[in-house]
């Protein structure tokens, strides 16, 4: 029952008042049948009595108070455990390296945020209404119990095979789902291809016709397995209310054979059978949503304690890749940074590819050029320069003091970067107050000015070419004002002009405000203007020019 752990060791609230106030449900709605059935008795005699109708207000006025307040506390308190999920995987999210993430993998982060705790979000008022009902359904046992003990047991036996046999067929449905959930995904996986991969497809006639008749196999398939569903839940229905039916006619047609006074209380416990049928029904229907909210939070659960491990494993990393010494004193006028013997090794079972030892310096007012192959190790040594992956050994210092354990995130802070993959936000999120005359002037000066505004503190569009969202990127890293600027081959979707703009007006206009400037570099024609440069090969440098 971990759904109710988590209620009972994270709510604020006192579950026992939730469980009073369904209770006091229940009884109020029972109360409502055993005060109809004395109605009808007076009804028949021809009196009406004026306490009955006091007590049936007082009745419904009880069930709606009671279950209104179960609910808001519960939905309330449900809400605010999953913005604490939430706030608690967003927090580790921000605090794991690229290595955890890749660990865990994005798909498990997103689903748990999005669809998992959606389902919990709206199956658990079900449950709740379950439980209620669950309860509802003692209390009237009971009743039916006084009025008839005979027709009790035997529509608790009735019941009890009605509902056996429902929960057997209904693992079949709930298998048919899950295979049609699969069916479902592997569609959008292909419709994805389709999106994706538009171009290619759009290109080669073969492979379009091939794509295609694979996505209309797997939509036939869907179509095939959810209208199997929908007929089995359509005879799962029909059966519900058969069983029903036959309970019905148990009281009209069976019980009166074996009691002799049965036709005092007949119309009573005709009435309460078919009061529990409402309460039996939701039951039965609130046990799939029971194991669904179980599921989902089981994922939660699970992802927490995996990024738990990995971030554990992170932080001892980080903890060997810094200065042991607990320091938090502020980094300020960084004049250089430098790589001593930095050695960094992919995780795996065998040992992956692996960078080191680097030995590197980056000054103030200086252009540093970054070379190298692909798979050489650059964006490697870039994530390891920024801190964004701890080493295995080696240290980074900062003004010739070795790095603090505790100034890593400050050492973070001083980077303002365009790396490979990088993501174009819209909003100009962390910069306060923003210059409306400077991102103007950046605009002009990357040559976007006639494509893109500010507008409420934002950019108009970022629907450009990619060179141009890089310039949007480059305009963003710039109004951070940090000391430090990496750019990971960002003039590589440039044009020819622009290009040459990057290179010979604005790198040299950086270098001269004091900028630390690092760019991951092929372009061999503007190798004259570095102040150093530094060759990356097989993860070491092993060609450095001044």
């Amino acid at each position: 029952m971990m759904l109710f752990n988590v209620l009972r060791t994270r709510a604020n609230i006192n579950m026992r008042t939730v469980v009073a106030l369904l209770v006091m449900a229940a009884v109020s709605t029972t109360m409502v049948l055993v005060i109809v059935n004395m109605a009808s008795s007076q009804a028949e005699e021809g009196t009406i009595s004026a306490r009955l109708l006091a007590l049936m207000a007082l009745s419904l006025i009880g069930f709606i108070w009671s279950q209104h307040t179960a609910d808001t506390l519960v939905a309330g308190e449900v809400e605010r455990i999953l913005h604490q999920f939430r706030l608690s995987l967003f927090d580790e999210v921000r605090t794991s390296s690229p290595e955890t993430l890749e660990t865990v993998g994005q798909g498990p982060i997103q689903a748990a945020m999005t669809q998992e705790m959606q389902t919990i979000s709206n199956t658990l008022p079900m449950l709740m209404n379950g439980i209620q009902q669950l309860v509802l359904i003692v209390f009237v046992s009971l009743y039916l119990a006084w009025l008839s003990l005979f027709a009790f047991a035997m529509i608790a036996v009735l019941a009890a095979l009605a509902v056996g046999i429902h929960l057997y067929r209904i693992k079949r449905i709930n298998a048919a789902v899950r295979e049609a959930a699969e069916d479902e995904g592997k569609l959008f996986g292909g419709l994805t291809d389709l999106l994706d991969g538009f171009k290619e497809v759009k290109m080669n006639s073969l492979r379009r016709e091939t794509l295609l008749s694979r996505l209309k196999t797997r939509s036939e398939r869907t179509r095939d397995t959810k209208a199997t569903i929908k007929q089995q839940w359509t005879r799962e229905t029909a059966a519900v209310q058969l069983a029903f039916y036959i309970m019905m006619a148990a009281m009209v047609f069976i019980v009166p054979m074996f009691t002799s006074d049965y036709h005092d209380v007949a119309v009573q416990t005709t009435t309460a059978t078919l009061f529990l049928f409402g309460p039996i029904g939701s039951t039965i229907m609130t046990l799939p949503a029971f194991n669904d909210s179980e599921a989902a939070l089981a994922k939660i659960t699970s992802l927490q304690e995996e990024l738990g491990d990995a971030l554990s494993k992170q932080h001892q990393r980080e903890a060997n890749a810094t200065d042991s010494k607990d320091t938090s004193a502020p980094l300020t006028d960084i004049t250089e940074i430098a790589l001593n013997d930095v050695r960094f090794t992919y995780p795996g079972p065998t040992g992956g590819f692996s960078v080191g030892p680097l030995n590197a310096s980056f000054k103030r007012g200086e252009i540093t050029f970054i070379t190298g192959g692909n798979g050489a190790g650059k964006s490697t040594m870039i994530a390891l320069l920024t801190g964004l992956r701890a080493f295995d050994s080696g240290e980074i210092t900062v003004n010739g003091t070795p790095l603090g354990i505790d100034q890593l995130q400050n050492y973070r802070d001083q980077f303002a970067s365009v790396l490979a993959g990088y993501h174009l936000f819209d909003a100009l999120y962390g910069i306060d107050p923003i210059d409306e005359d400077k991102v103007n002037a950046l605009l002009n000066q990357m040559e976007i000015a006639n494509k893109v505004t500010l507008e409420n503190n934002a950019f108009s569009t970022t629907s450009l070419s990619q060179g141009q969202r890089k310039r949007l990127a480059l305009i963003t890293a710039l109004l951070e004002e940090k000391p430090v600027l990496v750019l990971d081959e960002w003039a590589a979707d440039q044009d020819p002009h622009f290009r040459s703009v990057f290179y010979e007006k604005i790198l040299p206009d950086l270098r001269a405000q004091g900028k630390i400037l690092i760019c991951v570099t092929h372009d061999d024609r503007w190798f004259h203007l570095a102040d150093r440069i530094y060759h990356v090969r097989d993860g070491q440098f092993d060609e450095t020019s001044t």
